[in-house]
């Protein structure tokens, strides 16, 4: 009786049970269908400089020749400022070396007292446009030092003594007041250059030592040098320094910030009554100076016997 009455009963719940609908996502009955979101285009590409132009921050000013005692320097002076221009190294060239861009850069390439072209590097500037980017001209930065020596024995005079040195002042000869080329051409008036104050290069065996026109080391032992520059009587950081020219010895580097001293020694000696010249090119960028370069020199006379290591 009992399994009859079970059976019953689960017959009844068969006939009442009905499938479960499922729920077609891809049907299309009018249901909450989302609308679809309008995107914005992608932003337009930024150009990017192709390989070997950069941006430029220091602008070109003038070409300078400076005067310390016996030392000629050849530099380029210019200005922290952008004028929404860019460059790239062209070419970068030795003393007396030529290039395939003599005569094309607008400032041109001077020459040493002894006839050979100075050192320095061509720079290619570009504006960006629509198009991109176009060339526009090409500038030479000298870079460059020459020592006048009456006798190859004889040390190097007026190089970092108490006396100033000459101020750097621009070798461009302005047109005098007044010139025309013509009746209705206006007369030219020469823009004044901002006076800068001098720059005293010096060198000295400690950060805080007396400035040294020679010096005296023994064969093989090592010496270090701070290149250094003053403003009066005040001192003023050197931003970098660099050796430009004469017998640099076994130096472990040549060039450095400010803070970093000139590290070397000689093994050889230099010829009978002779000295090694070794001329730094010193780098200040203050508000005072300006971002400008002085070359110091000084006489290294090296002593026999050697030191052994």
């Amino acid at each position: 009786m009992k399994r009859r009455a079970a059976a019953s009963v689960f017959a009844v719940l068969l006939l009442c049970s009905s499938p479960a609908l499922a729920w077609d996502p891809s049907r299309e009955d009018g249901g909450d269908a989302r609308p679809e979101v309008e995107r914005e285009p992608d932003p337009a590409p930024f150009i990017a400089p192709p390989p070997g132009i950069y941006y430029v921050t220091d602008t070109y000013v003038a070409d300078v020749v400076t005067s310390t005692g016996a030392l000629t320097t050849y530099s380029t002076t210019t200005v922290h400022e952008s004028t929404g221009s860019y460059a790239r190294v062209l070419d970068t060239v030795g003393t007396g070396a030529s290039s395939a861009f003599d005569g094309s850069a607008f400032n041109g390439r001077r020459t040493l007292g002894d006839g050979r072209s100075v050192a320095g590097t061509y720079y290619e500037n570009y504006v960006l446009d629509a198009g991109g980017f176009v060339p526009v001209s090409i500038v030479f930065f000298q870079d460059d030092a020459e020592v006048a020596r009456l006798l190859s024995g004889t040390p190097i005079s007026g190089v970092n003594t108490p006396a100033p040195s000459i101020p750097a002042t621009a070798s461009a000869t302005p047109r005098p007041f007044g010139t025309t080329c013509c009746a209705t051409q206006r007369p030219v008036v020469p823009i004044p250059s901002p006076t800068l104050a001098p720059i005293r290069p010096r060198i000295s065996l400690v950060p805080l030592g007396a400035p040294l026109a020679t010096l005296e080391v023994l064969r093989g032992r090592a010496v270090s040098l701070y290149p250094r520059a003053f403003v009066g009587d005040r001192e003023v950081p050197v931003r970098a320094w660099t050796v430009i020219a004469g017998d640099a010895g076994e130096a472990l580097v040549t060039a450095g910030s400010g803070v970093v001293p000139f590290r070397t020694s000689w093994r050889h000696l230099a010829p009978p009554g002779a000295a090694f010249d070794v001329v730094f090119r010193i780098e200040v960028d203050t508000p005072e100076t300006g971002h400008r370069t002085v070359a110091a020199a000084i006489g290294v006379v090296v002593r026999s016997p050697a030191l052994e290591r």
